[in-house]
């Protein structure tokens, strides 16, 4: 499943899993992903892939587009804030 995302300054899921991977595509805007242990900082023309059951969010640091892979062809979502 494939999802084109615009999302406004200081916004972002809450930390959830998925029982596959999922590969963020930043086309525009910059965001700090919490991936497991880590915080990274993201910005356009960079990838992120999440492995599967790892636990993740982002935090837009200004509006941000996107483009969100899920390897699954629906969403599964496990939200654990």
């Amino acid at each position: 499943m494939i999802l084109h995302d615009s999302v406004d300054a200081g916004a972002g899921p809450r930390l959830h899993t998925h029982p596959y991977p999922e590969t963020f595509i930043i086309e525009a805007g910059r965001a700090v992903f919490t991936v497991g242990d880590e915080e990274l900082e993201a910005g356009p023309g960079q990838i992120l892939v999440v492995p599967a059951n790892i636990p993740h969010k982002f935090r837009t640091l200004g509006p941000m587009k996107s483009i969100h892979i899920h390897a699954n062809p629906k969403f599964d979502t496990r939200w654990l804030e």
